[in-house]
This record gives structure tokens, C-alpha cells and sequence, in this order.
């Protein structure tokens, strides 16, 4: 097909809503929005509501796929219904661009990209905005420059707490046992992204976990030391059960030459009485990764987000929270 890749949400949740549909519209010429689906009409409906052109409506995921007016599928549905999506998706012979986590589990997520070999001649990412982070990407060349020299050790706090108004706490499945971890599963696998990212491979660590609100079930508060296959150690500390403005939500990165901090949305980087700063667009991540789908699919362009990075990152966040239960440091598996 010429013209704009064709691409079907598969999904009208919040992040639809919020970063999906506005990011494929901002891609204008690269991609169009060809579809719709959610199991309820009227989500469907106030997604195409705030589209400036037409597009069809399902409410059947079978009679969607059959359309053959588009090539790929962007799927956002909750985490336990992903992997038979995406099976299915490829086998009706879509490209497809799928949510993270890859799975609920590991071996869920070895199982799924086994079963998706059958369909190797079509494009399957993960969707991990923060591989698409400018400043991470930035904060990384800087790293592997030796800006800093040896990288010595990290941390990154965050405090992000789940207000009872948040949208994202009203999806059931974030709090169900279909979905271990909960809250610390569905953001941790965005924040080993970003360490990995800067410092390569996580190769053990040693978590606690604690529970401070019955509503963020299984735990809501997290603090992990890491060891890096390079022998960085760091820490990583993050909440949903309350936050403070004094946090920063950065990455620090000491080093034998010099220090940095990476946000989102901004690098400082500090050598010898030296210190640079730039500031970065936050918003556009979601973007990036749809345009980087878009060129794989048009032009076999090389991307960052391959079904196998996103089980690595799957694989650092179910070490951790089996280091919390059962109180022993936990190697990370390399076997994918």
C-alpha cells in the first residue's frame, strides 16, 4: 500500500485517549488512523469523536482484523489480554506494535515470541516510549563517549503516587492477580528501560517491597539494589502510595570524570568545574516509537524496540519482585 501507513487501535482506554490516537495524528503523511475497536461502542465512539476525519468503528476484534483497508494494529488493551491479541493480530497478517508489558510473566513472554516466529516477515514492537526518550538517548551517547569515564554507580528515585482519581486506577487488571506485581510491574518495566539504556545489562538484584494502601495491591513501594554486567551497582527506589516535590524523578550517573543527571525531560552533565544543560520535549516519546514502527514497516528500518528488549526489561522487574518474596538476591536470566 502507498501513502500513510493504515493503522487500527486496537483499544480506547486512557493512554489511547491521551498519547496514542493524538501521537499518529501529529505523524500527519507518515500514518492515518484507519479503525477503531473497543468492546464497547461508546469508547470506540469518544476516540473517533476527537479525530478530524472519519474512521470505521468495531466492536468484534475478528471482523477488525478481516478489514483488509489497513496493514498494522496498535494494541493497547489491558496487559493479560495482550499476548493472544498479538498472536492473533499476526496471523491475520497485520504489522503489529503492541503495549508493554510483552506479557504477565517471563515464560508467558518466551512462549509468545516463540509462537510468533510462524510469522516472522511482519513487524512486531513493543512499545517502550523510553528507549525513545531524546534525553536518555543523549545521557547514553554521553556514557559510551567516556564523557564521564568509568561509570561507577546509579540511582534513580521516583515518586509517583496513584491519586484515587487516577484513570489508571480504575483499571481493574492493574490490581488483579492475573497481573503479579501490579503498579510496580506495569511502570518498573519503563524504568529499567531508561537504566538499560544508559548502563547496559542488569545482571542481579536484591529488592524489598512494601504495602502502605490495600488499594495498590500487591505492593505499592519498592527499593532494589542493582549490580550491571559491567559492575556498576545502583539503587532504584520508586512509590505509588505517596510522593513529595522535593524528588527529582532523575538518573544519576557518577563516574570516575564526571557525573550526570537524566529526566525525561532534561541532561546536566558536570565535568571538572564544567556543567552543560539541555532541556528536552517529555511529550513526544509516544510519537517517536509510532514513526520508528511506520519506517520499519514502510522502509525495514531498524528499531529499538524489539519483542526481545522488552522481555529483558519483563525479566529485570519479575527478579525483583521474586527478590522481595523470597529475601534472597536474584540473578537475572540471559536465556532470551
Amino acid at each position: 500500500m502507498a501513502g500513510p501507513l493504515r493503522i487500527a487501535l486496537i483499544g480506547a482506554g486512557a493512554f489511547v485517549r491521551k498519547a496514542h490516537a493524538p501521537s499518529l495524528l501529529e505523524l500527519g503523511d507518515i500514518a492515518q488512523i484507519a479503525a477503531v475497536y473497543s468492546r464497547t461502542r461508546a469508547s470506540a465512539q469518544a476516540v473517533t469523536d476527537s479525530l478530524p476525519y472519519p474512521v470505521e468503528v468495531y466492536t468484534e476484534i475478528d471482523a477488525l482484523l478481516a478489514d483488509g483497508s489497513f496493514e498494522a494494529v496498535d494494541i493497547v488493551l489491558p496487559a493479560p489480554l495482550l499476548p493472544a491479541t498479538v498472536l492473533k493480530a499476526l496471523a491475520a497478517d497485520k504489522h503489529v506494535i503492541s503495549e508493554k508489558p510483552i506479557a504477565t510473566s517471563v515464560a508467558q513472554g518466551q512462549a509468545l515470541i516463540s509462537d510468533s516466529k510462524t510469522c516472522a516477515d511482519r513487524v512486531w514492537m513493543v512499545a517502550e516510549n523510553w528507549r525513545y526518550e531524546e534525553a536518555f538517548q543523549v545521557a547514553a551517547d554521553a556514557i559510551r563517549a567516556g564523557c564521564i569515564g568509568q561509570p561507577l554507580f546509579c540511582d534513580l528515585s521516583l515518586q509517583l503516587p496513584v491519586m484515587p482519581d487516577s484513570p489508571y486506577l480504575q483499571t481493574a487488571w492493574r490490581r488483579s492477580e492475573e497481573f503479579p506485581g501490579g503498579f510496580l510491574l506495569d511502570g518498573g518495566v519503563h524504568h529499567v528501560a531508561g537504566l538499560r539504556t544508559l548502563l547496559g545489562e542488569i545482571e542481579s538484584v536484591c529488592a524489598l517491597t512494601a504495602s502502605h494502601r490495600p488499594d495498590l495491591p500487591p505492593a505499592d513501594t519498592m527499593s532494589v539494589a542493582l549490580r550491571f554486567a559491567s559492575g556498576v551497582v545502583g539503587t532504584y527506589l520508586i512509590s505509588y502510595a505517596a510522593g513529595s516535590k522535593l524528588g527529582d524523578d532523575a538518573v544519576h550517573v557518577v563516574g570516575s570524570e564526571g557525573s550526570l543527571r537524566v529526566s525525561r525531560a532534561e541532561f546536566v552533565l558536570q565535568r571538572g568545574g564544567e556543567c552543560e544543560r539541555r532541556e528536552f520535549n517529555a511529550f513526544i516519546s509516544v510519537r517517536e516509537e509510532l514513526a520508528a514502527f511506520a519506517a520499519a514497516v514502510r522502509e525495514g528500518a531498524a528499531h529499538r524496540n524489539s519483542p526481545q528488549e522488552a522481555l529483558r526489561d519483563l525479566a529485570v522487574v519479575e527478579a525483583m519482585l521474586k527478590s522481595a518474596q523470597k529475601g534472597t538476591v536474584q540473578k537475572v536470566g540471559r536465556q532470551f
